[in-house]
C-alpha cells in the first residue's frame, strides 16, 4: 500500500522529536525520497502516492514542498495538516521508515541533496531529457534503478 506523502513525513517527524532533533523542510524531501526508493527495492512496492519531480534544485514532492514551504529553512515545528488521522503505516513501512531516519539522520540537509544529485541517477537522467517548460516527473522505475546501483555500492540502509 502507498501512503500519502504527509503520512510518511509525520512519521519522520515524530522520529526525529523522539531524538531530540528536528528536521528543516529540504531535508524532510530528501528523506521522504530515499524512504521511497529504498520501498522499491525492499518492499518492491512505492511508498508515496504522490509523483516525485525533477526541479531545478532535486526531487521534490510538491504535494510536502506546499505543506511545509513556510518554514524555508527552519525547523519544522507541526505536522503535516490534513492527512488521514486514522491511517497507520503497516508494520514493514514503519520498519523502513526507522532505518531511514537511523541511516541518515546525522547528515545535514545540504548532504542529502548532493547525494540525490549525483551524475547519472534518476534525478539527474530525468534533468537531461526535460524540456525547459517541462515539470517533469522521476519514474519510479529510475528511482528503483538508482536504490539498486546503491545497494550494489554498499549504501544500503543499516
Amino acid at each position: 500500500m502507498a501512503y500519502r506523502a504527509s503520512v510518511v513525513a509525520n512519521e519522520l517527524l515524530k522520529l526525529a522529536r523522539e531524538d531530540g532533533s528536528s528536521l528543516d523542510p529540504m531535508k524532510l524531501q530528501k528523506l521522504v525520497y530515499l524512504a521511497h526508493g529504498w520501498s522499491l527495492l525492499f518492499l518492491h512496492r512505492p511508498l508515496i502516492q504522490e509523483k516525485i519531480k525533477a526541479w531545478k534544485y532535486g526531487p521534490v514532492i510538491p504535494e510536502l514542498y506546499d505543506e511545509f514551504r513556510e518554514f524555508r529553512a527552519s525547523p519544522i515545528t507541526r505536522d503535516a495538516r490534513g492527512h488521514d488521522e486514522g491511517c497507520t503505516l503497516d508494520p514493514a513501512a514503519c520498519k523502513l521508515i526507522r532505518k531511514v531516519w537511523n541511516t541518515y539522520r546525522d547528515q545535514t540537509a545540504m548532504q542529502l541533496s548532493v547525494m540525490t544529485h549525483e551524475p547519472g541517477y534518476a534525478w539527474d537522467l530525468t534533468q537531461k531529457i526535460a524540456r525547459p517548460w517541462e515539470d517533469p516527473t522521476i519514474e519510479d522505475g529510475l528511482i528503483l534503478d538508482e536504490f539498486q546501483r546503491r545497494m550494489q555500492l554498499n549504501q544500503a540502509l543499516r
